[in-house]
């Protein structure tokens, strides 16, 4: 697997490659790296004040990297994921946990470097759209995911505080991500043995015998190791029904309420922005691909038949085929 940096030499290359791509791989799994925590948020708070938390976080911090690994229905991929370096986080000017800055360097992130040659989210907003958003379809796969939500909204939105409200939040979420958002930790509390999903990504992999080549904390690989993890147990669980979108893990009770609201019709939709508060365009997509697919027996939480044969490909990209173990040095819990 090749782990590819984007800088803003090679973005409009990289963005093109990955907008080609998303046709044959139409499921994107992603991750993103940031500057730390300003408020630490209580194991078992409440949802308001997660919220709260992630809207004073994700305002006041910047991101760092933002890592996207393609997968079709099948679980194969093109043989590449990308880490995008984002030159917007000056450690001479902007607050940051000192202890997370550490740990990124540790892991192999040059932060001076994403300021000289890193892009600029605010200039790169449009293009990320337009690559990664508009026009595809698909899917989206996060693990505990609220953050990744997060600092895509602000980014989308130029730099903009997030929204107000949960509810505003989540809505905005479902603009960006057309309703077909997946958080693998909030899935896994309904496959057994999983300890209910309350793990770290590299221990959840490690689990279930993932196999991946790299370096955690990077976002390239912890993207790569969500989507790998993410297809071990839809193949297992025939997870990703109905019931598994646009749930964020600890923000599952608004996200309920909002999906329960939606069957409601427009004109007893109780969940909608209030004009003037925050707003991001609605994305140009098409129809989103239909899960369980036609290589997924049923759905619901049961068990699966063996997968059938991947679809078509780019035809100068091959797929690899799904691992199934975990390199250990790097099990690191998330």
């Amino acid at each position: 697997m090749e782990i590819i940096d984007v800088w803003e030499a090679n973005l409009l290359e990289q963005m093109e490659l990955i907008s080609v791509l998303r046709h044959s791989f139409p499921i994107v799994a992603i991750d993103t790296e940031f500057s730390g925590f300003l408020r630490f948020t209580p194991r078992h708070a409440a949802g308001e004040r997660r919220y709260c938390d992630l809207k004073y976080n994700v305002d006041n911090l910047c991101m760092i990297q933002l890592g996207i690994a393609l997968f079709d229905d099948a679980g194969n991929h093109p043989g590449m994921t990308w880490q995008i370096n984002f030159s917007d986080f000056d450690p001479n000017v902007d607050p940051y946990l000192p202890a997370s800055i550490d740990l990124l360097k540790n892991s192999g992130i040059d932060v001076q470097r994403n300021l000289r040659e890193g892009i600029s989210s605010v200039r790169y907003a449009t293009l990320l759209r337009e690559k990664l958003f508009d026009h595809h379809g698909g899917s989206f796969v996060t693990f505990h995911g609220s953050y990744d939500v997060g600092y895509l909204i602000k980014l989308l939105a130029g730099g903009r505080p997030l929204p107000e409200t949960p509810g505003e939040f989540i809505l905005a979420a479902r603009s960006i991500f057309n309703g077909r958002l997946y958080d693998v930790k909030y899935m896994a509390r309904f496959c057994p043995g999983l300890l209910g999903g309350e793990i770290g990504l590299m221990k959840l992999a490690s689990m279930l015998n993932v196999e991946a080549n790299g370096v955690a904390h990077q976002a390239g690989f912890d993207s790569l190791v969500t989507g790998l993890t993410f297809h071990e147990m839809h193949k297992r669980w025939a997870i990703m029904d109905g019931r598994d979108s646009m749930i964020l893990y600890g923000l599952e009770n608004v996200c309920h309420e909002i999906k329960s609201a939606s069957f409601l019709g427009p004109l007893r939709q109780p969940w909608t922005l209030p004009p003037g508060r925050f707003m991001i365009p609605p994305p140009m997509v098409c129809r989103p691909l239909a899960f369980p697919s036609r290589y997924f027996g049923g759905g619901g939480h049961g068990p699966v038949p063996l997968l059938s044969p991947a679809t078509p490909l780019v035809r100068w990209f091959p797929p690899v085929p799904l691992q199934h173990s975990f390199l250990g040095p790097y099990v690191v819990l998330r």
